[in-house]
């Protein structure tokens, strides 16, 4: 952002205007997480600083269990879904349809979540119906209760939901690296699996672990589809959406979101720490190196 010949005032401007979108975009978050300290919870009009919702939100059984469950959900979506999108985004750059491919995977973002939702609901059911069928049809009880709703069909809905944008993510990464370093590495002697690891794998790690932490926070966000496919089980977003429709939420749900809060706050912001000082190592390197080439 800094130029020699920039205005000084413009520059300063750019930082002012940065600042605001990002304290405007935190701003429900930092919200939540001063009404997390006040011993009277939300709408009081007195605000007594506390510690004690935080000292007993792990006595909430239902919102630990819930945060378990949101958690398997998170990690089971990001050991299918990254890989998915990794593979993904390898094969758009092989195809020939590119535009078509781009539409196909980004479709699912098209489609309203609640209808997406419904729609993923009565096909599991249908589904799940139909195994039902084939299994007293050959006189067998291995496909009783496949699709049925649980944590199976959740988790094949959060992958439906964040795979596009782990796609978009990971493809705007490799769209630096140049094919014919592949082709050169098993040129050298280098099996696939050794080109991609030693040679693409740390060009596009960044991408690929933002991606990771972009489904994460997507799959612990995410209410509406799980809401409806999740079966019996609950999970964070759930619980807090039911609360709020039917009693409120309580203070240990306050404290339950502002722990969240500072941990996907603290998460995302040492990732984009340590990747602009990778980066700013890196560009030094690279000045570093290029001088004597200059100077000669």
């Amino acid at each position: 952002m800094y130029d020699n010949f920039a205005n000084p005032w413009t520059i300063r401007l750019k930082w002012a205007y940065l600042l605001t979108v990002v304290l405007a975009l935190l701003s429900p978050v930092m919200y939540t997480v001063y009404i997390s300290f006040n011993e009277h919870g939300f709408g009081a009009r007195i605000y007594d600083f506390t510690f004690d919702w935080y000292r007993i939100v792990l006595g909430d059984k239902l919102l630990v269990a819930s945060l378990e469950w949101t958690l398997y959900l998170a990690v089971t979506a990001v050991a299918i879904t990254i890989p998915m999108a990794l593979l993904s985004a390898k094969f758009y750059k092989r195809s020939r349809r590119k535009v078509a491919f781009v539409a196909l995977m980004l479709s699912p973002l098209f489609v309203p979540a609640d209808i997406m939702g419904s729609s993923l609901l009565v096909f599991f059911k249908n589904l799940a119906g139909a195994f039902t069928w084939l299994g007293e049809t050959l006189g067998v009880g291995w496909f009783e209760g496949w699709f049925d709703l649980g944590f199976l069909t959740a988790m094949i809905g959060q992958i439906i939901y964040t795979h596009p944008y782990a796609f978009i993510v990971i493809l705007i990464t490799m769209s630096r690296y140049r094919g014919q370093q592949t082709e050169a590495a098993r040129a050298c002697g280098a099996t696939a699996w050794q080109a991609f690891w030693q040679v693409e794998f740390p060009q596009i790690r960044v991408g690929v672990l933002s991606s990771c932490a972009f489904v994460t926070i997507l799959s612990f966000n995410e209410a509406v589809r799980t809401g409806l496919l999740k079966g019996g089980f609950d999970t964070f977003s759930n619980v807090l959406v039911a609360q709020m429709l039917n009693i409120g939420m309580s203070g240990e749900s306050y404290a339950m979101a502002g722990i969240m809060s500072i941990v996907s706050v603290v998460v995302i912001g040492s990732i984009l720490v340590i990747t602009l000082l990778r980066s700013e190592h890196l560009s030094r390197k690279a000045r570093a190196m290029a001088e004597p080439m200059m100077s000669s």
